[in-house]
């Protein structure tokens, strides 16, 4: 029985299966992790935060320019006080992808072992610093982040922040 389970998965070993397989289970990370964050902070909050850190960004940069120290050191403050502020929310933060990291780093060594050093993917052509044969650290890795950073701004936890905000 036990036997024939892995045999079922060995085909999971070898591409296209398993480019696939370390995609969807990035892709299951990336949408757990970003509903976490979701959950986890105010998002009006975090993006009133971020907006008027770029405003007080703008305004210090200002008061420079102008040479006024008192308008320098209004910016100053007024800076100091929203970082205050980024920082507790980046650590509520923090916080919970703790929570979802500790688990990962449980499955992590037992998904290591399966596909070992086989070779998961082949890039489609010559790239700086990237191999051609990609075993399964590194594709985890390319499909991680490039998920991550669509999956935050689906999710809304990145956003651009419009200049006249």
């Amino acid at each position: 029985m036990f036997t024939q389970v892995l045999l079922d998965l060995a085909m999971y070993k070898q591409p296209p299966y398993a480019t696939l397989a370390i995609m969807s289970i990035s892709l299951v990370l990336g949408i757990t992790t970003s509903f976490i964050g979701v959950r986890s902070m105010d998002l009006e909050q975090y993006r009133r935060l971020m907006i008027d850190s770029s405003r007080a960004r703008k305004e210090l940069m200002d008061a420079t320019r102008s040479g006024n120290q008192r308008k320098i050191d209004k910016a100053q403050k007024k800076q100091s006080d929203l970082m205050q502020q980024q920082s507790k929310m980046s650590m509520d933060r923090m916080r919970s992808s703790m929570l979802f990291t500790v688990p990962m780093l449980l499955v992590w060594p037992t998904l290591s072992r399966f596909f070992g050093d086989t070779i998961v993917a082949n890039f489609p052509f010559d790239f700086p610093y990237i191999p051609r044969e990609l075993q399964f650290i590194q594709w985890y890795l390319i499909c991680s982040f490039s998920m991550n950073v669509i999956l935050n701004r689906l999710f809304g936890l990145t956003f651009e922040i419009d200049p006249e905000d």
